[in-house]
């Protein structure tokens, strides 16, 4: 696990294009999958007892009305349109951010401002690399990681951003946190396996949630 976590930070520092993908290894996918729940689940436990989950979350309504949909969705479809929209781009290839910005349009809800972002921020990576210029690397990253937590804002319902603009990076950053990872396994293995890590991710979160929820 020290290996992965040393070649994770290594790779976040200065990130590359590998000339070809390898399969991810039962051991780093584990060792990955572990890093990012030791992260997550204590910030989510820090963020809810300092009160800022006070929120209405349409997950909790979700999973009120129908919690198995709530698994599909989370497990199933969200990695499937997710990846392709924040993490294909990340090849640099003018192909790959094209299919981001289409299936983005998917994403438009009452939180349309992220996907506004998402539009800006693709089109601009387009004329980069149109004009053989594209951003370095580290921040493309970084600034899709931003993205996909910001979408993440989602999940909150009447949020009211006049007044508590200064949380919202604290609501979204353990979905910050999970696109870093997720860039790495893309860029190093393979967007079919930053799918099934994501979905994977999220079953481990979602299931106990949804076979123990009483609400």
């Amino acid at each position: 696990m020290k290996t992965t976590f040393t070649n994770l930070l290594s790779f976040l520092k200065s990130p590359y294009l590998p000339e070809t993908y390898t399969p991810i290894k039962p051991k780093t996918f584990l060792s990955l999958l572990i890093l990012t729940l030791v992260i997550i689940i204590p910030y989510a436990l820090i963020i809810e007892a300092a009160g800022i989950d006070q929120f209405d979350n349409l997950i909790e309504q979700m999973l009120k009305d129908n919690k198995w949909l709530v698994a599909f969705l989370a497990i199933f479809l969200a990695p499937i349109l997710e990846e392709p929209i924040f993490r294909l781009h990340l090849d640099l290839k003018i192909s790959s951010i094209w299919w981001g910005i289409g299936l983005s349009v998917l994403l438009l809800s009452e939180v349309w401002w992220p996907v506004v972002l998402i539009w800006a921020y693709l089109f601009y990576l387009i004329y980069r690399v149109s004009k053989g210029n594209p951003p370095n690397l580290k921040y493309v990253i970084w600034i899709s990681s931003s993205l996909f937590a910001l979408v993440h804002m989602g999940n909150f319902t009447d949020f009211d951003y006049s007044r508590y603009f200064y949380w919202v990076p604290f609501m979204v950053g353990a979905q910050f946190v999970g696109g870093l990872v997720l860039s790495y396994i893309r860029l190093n293995h393979g967007m079919k396996w930053a799918i099934f890590f994501h979905g994977v991710y999220n079953a481990v979160l979602i299931i106990p949630a949804v076979y123990f929820y009483e609400g």
